[in-house]
């Protein structure tokens, strides 16, 4: 069990430290390459695509984003039926108590890149904060989960494979809509992607650690 916590804590520590890196390098090559008039870093690689803003793409994203909010609540649910049922917090799954944790997090962070910390603003349609795109990082951050929540439950390679193909479209769906639709920079959907992956790994990484712990 120790060798799966440190392999979890290793990679998302490394998502991590990817996503900083990409918070630095976007204060490099910074150029106007939309029609919002701001300078955006890493304008070469950005400016790979025509921004554009569509309303269809972006209300598919948008579906897409509320159905995976499905995850937390199904998670939260959960957590208080095991505790009504067994009247202790001890026998709530402690994935799920993690989870929780880091789901508050994650509010945080959406919050912070949204409205307080703007390091790119949006290409098209609105004055916002843009990286990381908090759309793609809750995304996959939550589909992860689900994943990762299952394989915990269920020792079955066609529901750990089954899951993870699932999460993995959905997560490649939802970049490239957001990207489509002109709400985001390519830069900006990668680092969701990171940033979402570390939470994962984070959380799965510390619930092993805790459930190691446990066991000894």
């Amino acid at each position: 069990m120790k060798k799966y916590f440190n392999l979890y804590f290793v990679l998302g520590l490394s998502f991590l430290f990817i996503f900083i890196l990409t918070i630095i390098l976007l204060n490099f090559d910074k150029a106007v390459i939309a029609t919002n008039g701001y300078e955006v870093g890493m304008s070469h690689v950005n400016n790979l695509v025509k921004y554009e803003y569509k309303s269809w793409a972006d209300k598919i994203s948008d579906v897409l984003f509320y159905l995976t909010f499905i995850v937390p609540l199904l998670a939260v649910a959960l957590g208080i039926y095991q505790l009504v049922k067994e009247k202790s917090l001890k026998k709530v799954d402690l994935v799920i108590i993690i989870f929780g944790v880091f789901l508050i997090l994650a509010i945080i962070v959406w919050l912070l890149f949204d409205h307080a910390i703007k390091i790119n603003i949006r290409p098209t349609h609105e004055i916002k904060g843009s990286f990381p795109s908090t759309h793609v990082f809750l995304t996959t951050f939550f589909v992860l989960t689900c994943h990762g929540y299952l394989c915990y439950k269920y020792d079955n390679k066609l529901i750990k494979y089954l899951s993870l193909i699932i999460a993995i479209v959905i997560i490649i769906i939802m970049t490239i809509f957001r990207v489509i639709a002109g709400v985001h920079y390519i830069t900006d959907v990668f680092g969701g992607v990171v940033i979402g992956i570390t939470f994962y790994y984070l959380t799965f990484g510390i619930s092993k650690w805790f459930i190691n712990k446990q066991s000894e």
